[in-house]
């Protein structure tokens, strides 16, 4: 499986680019579609959430041309209840639907304003390469989410990110350790790029079982290997 995790914040163009090198699993980074919205306290960011089911993930499936992809959307649910969902899918095929559980609060990671914690049990569902899970934001972060899940079958864990440096720095030691400590195969998406004075680090993570460090092939794509 063929797989590329992509730093891109324009999740459309992404797809698409992915697809055209080969990829068979595309990976997005934590709010695919849209900007990062938490990164201000500006309410005027409500007005990117889009009613769930997310059209602009559903039109991001079918850019994906029947490979898989693991994103995440800004979704609302009626007058002031709003979520992250992160799904994995391919055409008519959802997998995994999850909303993001830890919502962080810290100076520039206003999530609190924007989201509500997610309320839907964490799922490990089976793939074409072996038992997998999603996590994004801040629960890549936390080690009970990662307990959970590897309690519950996980093999592999495909997470997406809207980090900074230091975060960034900070959620990789936990994904290698967690990766390690629980024999997973870790893939992270970091996003890229400045958006309202926020610079992000943008980047890849990945992780093989013993905690060690997966190298890309020449052409920027991981080969995830089936896992049992």
């Amino acid at each position: 499986m063929t797989v590329a995790l992509s730093s891109r914040p324009d999740g459309h163009e992404a797809v698409l680019e992915a697809r055209g090198r080969g990829a068979q699993l595309i990976c997005l980074p934590h709010l695919s579609f849209v900007p990062y919205v938490a990164a201000r306290r500006d309410r005027a960011g409500l007005e990117h959430a889009q009613r769930a089911p997310a059209r602009s993930y559903r039109q991001a499936l079918e850019a994906a041309d029947g490979a898989w992809l693991a994103a995440s959307t800004y979704e609302s649910e009626g007058e002031g209840v709003f979520y992250v969902t992160a799904r994995l899918a391919r055409a008519g095929d959802e997998r995994i639907a999850y909303r993001q559980i830890n919502v962080e609060a810290a100076l520039g990671r206003f999530e609190q304003m924007f989201w509500s914690p997610g309320h839907w049990p964490l799922k490990v569902a089976e793939t074409p390469w072996g038992p997998t899970a999603l996590l994004v934001g801040y629960d890549l972060r936390a080690p009970a989410v990662w307990a959970q899940l590897a309690g519950s079958g996980a093999r592999v864990v495909l997470g997406g990110c809207s980090e900074p440096a230091e975060l960034w720095r900070r959620t990789r030691r936990v994904a290698a350790g967690m990766a390690g400590a629980y024999g997973l195969t870790v893939l992270l998406a970091n996003r890229e790029g400045v958006e309202q004075e926020t610079e992000f680090a943008g980047g890849a993570g990945a992780y093989g079982p013993d905690g060690e460090s997966l190298q890309p092939r020449a052409d920027g794509l991981y080969e995830l290997e089936l896992v049992r």
